[in-house]
């Protein structure tokens, strides 16, 4: 079986601490290798000594974040100190390897720098062919997940998403919510909603996964922060593009959004990338 690959951006933060806890967590039950590597920006630093310095600085994180891999048992396809605009060298880095997902570390909505996900993680949100995780709690205890969200709006990028949400919540063994939203006093959107939300359902029920479903009223990017907020959810699954041009739902916005603001941590699926989601053992 072809191994997953996991590509770890790490920047010796907090946040990016974290991600790679989450991002072993996540390869163990996957069956990924995980390539960590740190991006010199030398847009910032211009100086050859100061590029130096950086360089050595990037090298002991990723050489850290390589053995805290191997002390797992997860193997580590690359472990590389790149140079260039952070958010280039990360998407080069994903197709070079062909990686299925990114994680990043991510303030959250509370943070005083910075209210959104930084420039660096939402270019590779946008740029990036593949699913990307941010990262974006302090993992205390080494608790991980034990509420997921999954929005659905029936999109292609949803029922995808909603595939990536049940095996996750199947997997940390956590609770499932699905929501979906209408606009006010629509009796045809209501029934679709109904249907989408039931689906999901299904789906969660026959992982063995306790799933909920709300259906709510109003902007859906607006309503799915209630929802996270309501049921203390620490993990969103969201697809990234919706079902079309004149629809409400994501088309990029939505998703980017619940990804900017959100104050848990978000997986963003892209149906673009679409293997097979395989049977490991827990």
């Amino acid at each position: 079986m072809v191994k997953f690959q996991f590509l770890l951006p790490v920047d010796g933060s907090d946040y990016s601490k974290v991600a790679i806890k989450h991002a072993i967590r996540m390869a163990e039950m996957y069956n990924a290798e995980i390539s960590p590597i740190y991006v010199v920006d030398t847009r910032v630093y211009k100086d050859e000594s100061d590029i130096e310095e950086q360089t050595a600085i990037g090298q002991s994180l990723v050489d850290a974040a390589r053995d805290q891999c191997k002390d797992h048992g997860i193997a580590v396809l690359e472990a590389m100190v790149m140079r260039g605009s952070p958010h280039n060298e990360i998407v080069r880095a994903q197709k070079d390897i062909d990686a299925s997902l990114i994680i990043l570390g991510a303030c959250g909505a509370d943070h005083i720098e910075d209210e959104t996900i930084g420039s660096i993680a939402e270019r590779v949100l946008r740029g990036a062919r593949c699913h990307i995780l941010l990262v974006r709690d302090k993992l205390k205890n080494d608790d991980f997940y034990k509420n997921v969200l999954i929005p659905s709006d029936g999109s292609i990028d949803a029922e995808y998403a909603a595939t990536f949400a049940a095996s996750i919540a199947h997997r940390y063994h956590a609770n499932l919510t699905v929501c979906s939203m209408i606009h006010i006093g629509s009796k045809r959107e209501m029934t679709e909603a109904e249907q989408i939300t039931a689906d999901v359902v299904t789906l969660g029920e026959a992982k063995g996964v306790e799933t909920d479903s709300l259906i709510w009223e109003g902007k859906p990017a607006v309503e799915i922060l209630k929802v996270i907020n309501t049921k203390k959810i620490d993990l969103t699954v969201i697809g990234y593009t919706g079902k079309g041009r004149v629809s409400k739902w994501i088309l990029g916005s939505v998703s980017e959004k619940v990804a900017r603001t959100a104050p848990c941590s978000v997986f963003v699926v892209k149906s673009a990338r679409a293997e097979r989601v395989y049977s490991v053992s827990r």
